[in-house]
C-alpha cells in the first residue's frame, strides 16, 4: 500500500481487486481474479512472516 506521496506504508498489504488487477480495467467473469488474489496474498503473508 502506498501513501498519497508514493511512499510505502510499513506492514500494510493489499491483495485481490483492491490492488492493481492483472486483468487491467476488464473483469472477464466471476472467479477470474481469485487466482491472482491467492498468489499475491500468499506472497504478502510470506513477506510479513519474514519480518
Amino acid at each position: 500500500m502506498l501513501r498519497e506521496d508514493g511512499t510505502a506504508v510499513p506492514g500494510l498489504y493489499a491483495a485481490g481487486n483492491t490492488t492493481a488487477s492483472v486483468m487491467g480495467r476488464t473483469y472477464p467473469g466471476p472467479g477470474s481474479t481469485v487466482g491472482p488474489a491467492v498468489v499475491f496474498g500468499y506472497r504478502a503473508a510470506r513477506h510479513a512472516a519474514a519480518r
